[in-house]
Order: structure tokens, then sequence, then C-alpha cells
């Protein structure tokens, strides 16, 4: 990896939300051949940190007649989102994939739903639903 890559792109880690760190370029030949060495960074990161690195936007922009490289972190939720019933309504669910490993793991090891509750301090609703064929019923129903 570049060097110049791998220096800005440490820096890039550090951001707040709404930062960003504009580089400048010489020319749009190493605008984008940057954009992609940080592209690939960004991916090889991703490994470690998902959520993070999903947050690292990498930008090629123009100001004042000059070329730059923009490296800018913005919220993103990627394990979160927004579902919709078959009513209409809007529901906001979030997955946590180590979570969801950690649960398929145990399940495939034959291990004891008990066992799992213990170890995940409990199932959710829709653990119990699709990994144990569970209907949840309320007492007030």
């Amino acid at each position: 990896m570049n060097e110049i890559v791998s220096v800005w792109f440490e820096e890039a880690k550090k951001l707040e939300i709404g930062e960003s760190l504009h580089i400048r370029v010489a020319n749009k030949k190493e605008q984008t051949q940057l954009a992609n060495e940080f592209e690939e960074a960004r991916s090889e990161w991703a490994v470690i940190e998902p959520v993070h690195a999903s947050q690292i936007f990498i930008l090629k922009t123009i100001a004042e007649r000059k070329q730059y490289i923009v490296l800018e972190r913005k919220y993103r939720a990627p394990f979160t989102a927004v579902k919709r019933n078959a009513n209409g309504k809007l529901e906001k669910i979030s997955v946590d994939p180590e979570r969801t490993r950690i649960l398929q793991l145990m399940i495939k090891d034959r291990k004891s739903k008990q066992e799992i509750e213990e170890v995940l301090n409990g199932l959710t609703e829709q653990e119990r639903k699709f990994y144990f064929n569970e209907d949840i019923v309320y007492e007030d129903e």
C-alpha cells in the first residue's frame, strides 16, 4: 500500500462523525489511483471493523480548480434497518452479526436452548420464532 494512503487512512480512522480530510492530488490520474487505494485500505479494515469502515466515505472532488480526495466519516448503522410489516407499520430492527454467528454455531454444536440462553443472556422474540419455532404468547392475550 502506498505510504500516503497508509498515513492518511490511519488519520481517517480517527475522524469523528461529520469530520473529513481533504487530500490534495496533482491530477486526475493520481486522484483515481489514490481513491482506488483508499477503497482497498477500507476493504481490508472492514474485516476488523465493519461498522466503522462503512462510515468512511471516499470521494473525488474539485475545489477552486484543484483536485482532492476527501475522506469523510458519516453516521451510518449498517446493521440497523426499518422493516414494514404486512399492515404497513414501520419498525426499527437491528441485527448483531456476531450474536447470530454464536447462536448458529451453538445450534450446530447441538447445545441446549437453556445453554444458548445463558450464553446470550436470553433470546429475542425473533430468535425464538426463527431458530426454535416458538410463537410467543403474552399472558394478556
